[in-house]
C-alpha cells in the first residue's frame, strides 16, 4: 500500500510551475489582473497558449465558432475560467497522467474536468458572479489529486486490487482511503500548497470530504463544488440520475433548482 509519506515525497519532488504561470499567479494575487497583461503573459508561452485554446474549444463549451486567439478566449470565458485553464495546463506539464487505476481513460478524465468547470461556470454565473471568480478555476482543478494517486498506484504491485475496489466502491474516496490513507482532494490540497496556490484553494480542497471540520468561510464553496462533483464525476457524467441527485442538493443550499437543471440539461444535450 501507499502512504501519506510517499505521496508527500512525490509532491515535494515535483518541479516548480513554469515561469509564465508563476507570473500569472502573481497577477491574480494582486487582485483582478489587467486583461492586456494577462493575455501578453499567456501568449509569451507557446505551449500554454496552445493548451488554453484547446481547452476553450472543448465540445462542452459549445461555441458556434472556433476560438483562435487568447484575446477571444479571455473575452468569451472570463479571466476566472482562463485562470483554471492556465493552472491545469501547468499541472499537466508536470504530472504524468495515466488514469487506468480509476478504470477510465485519460480522455474521460479530461472530459470530467472540462464538464465540471463548464457546469460550475454556467450555473454559478446566475447565482453569484463574484464567487465564480474562485469557483470556476477550482472546479477545473479539483480532480487533480487523482492523477497523483494514479501515479502511485501505477508504480505499485496492487493496481488490480485498487481497480477492483474502485469498481465496487460507491465513491472513489473509499478506495483512495484504503490504499493511500488520503482522499484525492486532500492530495490536491498538498499539490496546491506545493505550487503556492491561494490559501483559499488549499483550504477548500483540504476539507472537501470533511465538511463538518471545515472553516465556516469555505463551507458554501464546498457545497457548490460537491453539487458539481455529484453531477459530473469519473463514474457519472451528467446522467439523468446524477443531475437529479445534484438538483436536490441545490435545493438544500436554498438556491434555484430550475436554473441548475436548465444548465445541466443543456450541457447534457451537448454530450
Amino acid at each position: 500500500m501507499s502512504s501519506f509519506e510517499s505521496l508527500v515525497t512525490y509532491i515535494e519532488n515535483l518541479p516548480p510551475l513554469p515561469e509564465s504561470v508563476r507570473k500569472i499567479q502573481a497577477l491574480y494575487a494582486k487582485g483582478q489582473p489587467d486583461t492586456k497583461e494577462l493575455i501578453t503573459l499567456i501568449e509569451s508561452d507557446p505551449i500554454l497558449t496552445a493548451d488554453v485554446l484547446a481547452k476553450v474549444n472543448a465540445p462542452c463549451y459549445t461555441f458556434t465558432q472556433h476560438i483562435v486567439s487568447i484575446t477571444q478566449a479571455v473575452t468569451l470565458m472570463g479571466m476566472a475560467t482562463i485562470r483554471g485553464f492556465v493552472l491545469s495546463s501547468a499541472m499537466h506539464q508536470n504530472l504524468k497522467i495515466d488514469m487506468r487505476p480509476y478504470n477510465i481513460s485519460n480522455e474521460t478524465f479530461s472530459t470530467v474536468c472540462n464538464l465540471q468547470s463548464a457546469l460550475m461556470f454556467q450555473w454559478y454565473m446566475s447565482v453569484d458572479i463574484e464567487q465564480v471568480k474562485f469557483l470556476a478555476p477550482i472546479a477545473f482543478l479539483m480532480e487533480m489529486g487523482k492523477v497523483v494517486i494514479a501515479t502511485e498506484v501505477n508504480n505499485s504491485d496492487y493496481i488490480s486490487l485498487f481497480q477492483e475496489e474502485i469498481q465496487k466502491s460507491e465513491m472513489p474516496k473509499d478506495a483512495e482511503l484504503i490504499f493511500t490513507d488520503m482522499t484525492s482532494t486532500q492530495v490536491a490540497s498538498l499539490l496546491f500548497e506545493h505550487w503556492c496556490f491561494d490559501e483559499l484553494f488549499i483550504t477548500t480542497m483540504k476539507y472537501m470530504d470533511e465538511l463538518d471540520k471545515s472553516p465556516d468561510d469555505v463551507k458554501h464553496y464546498i457545497d457548490a463544488l460537491n453539487i458539481v462533483r455529484k453531477a459530473v464525476n469519473i463514474n457519472h457524467q451528467l446522467t439523468d440520475d446524477s443531475i437529479a441527485d445534484s438538483a436536490s442538493l441545490v435545493e438544500k443550499m436554498g438556491l434555484n433548482k430550475e436554473r441548475f437543471l436548465k444548465t445541466a440539461k443543456r450541457l447534457q444535450e451537448g454530450l
